[in-house]
């Protein structure tokens, strides 16, 4: 109990990576909400102040986001304020300790940059002689693995800096068991 009222005090920064421009991200953020706002009334505290940032690359039409912040903004009893941060999620973004929920849905696909040892060597991702892509297979594919792990590293390292104390960061992407090996299914699938 004594946990849950230092809560109170604090501004609460939710943060959304990638929110690109449909409802997606706005839905989940208010489903956030939701339930922090339905915590502090099972508490029989008043919500906290909520700061909601929304981040994609600065391309993105951030007008279709804007508008879609308008009606969460109208739906909170306490003051909501929202806002947009372009930029890539491989950089920082946020102060440090400033956020007490990151949320990323179905974004960490993207990587920050083509595998640099394909780049280097000259090996596109994909051919089209079937024979030479089926023997480049394995390359390509660990070239792909490696910059993940490196980007995702990379991404956890700068949220953890600007999570604040007990904050949380919810990630959800699509993958597959280790041991499957990637087929040509797969590559084709991904091309569409």
């Amino acid at each position: 109990m004594q946990q849950h009222q230092h809560l109170v005090t604090w501004k609460y920064g939710d943060c959304g990576l990638s929110c690109s421009s449909g409802p997606n991200a706005v839905a989940l953020v208010s489903i956030a909400l939701e339930a922090t706002h339905r915590h502090f009334l099972q508490l029989r505290q008043p919500p906290p102040e909520v700061c909601i940032l929304l981040n994609d690359l600065p391309y993105n039409d951030f007008n279709i986001v804007v508008k879609n912040l308008v009606p969460l903004r109208q739906t909170m009893l306490r003051l909501t304020v929202t806002g947009v941060v372009p930029g890539s999620f491989y950089e920082r973004l946020f102060p440090s300790g400033s956020l007490h929920l990151v949320c990323s849905s179905n974004s960490l696909n993207w990587l920050s940059k083509a595998p640099e040892d394909l780049r280097i060597n000259q090996i596109p991702a994909y051919d089209i002689d079937e024979h030479v892509r089926h023997e480049r297979l394995a390359v390509v594919a660990g070239a792909y693995a490696r910059q993940f792990r490196k980007d995702f590293t990379l991404l956890l390292q700068l949220r953890a800096k600007e999570l604040a104390p007990e904050g949380r960061m919810v990630v959800s992407i699509p993958g597959r068991r280790c041991d499957e090996l990637i087929n040509e299914i797969d590559l084709t699938s991904e091309e569409l």
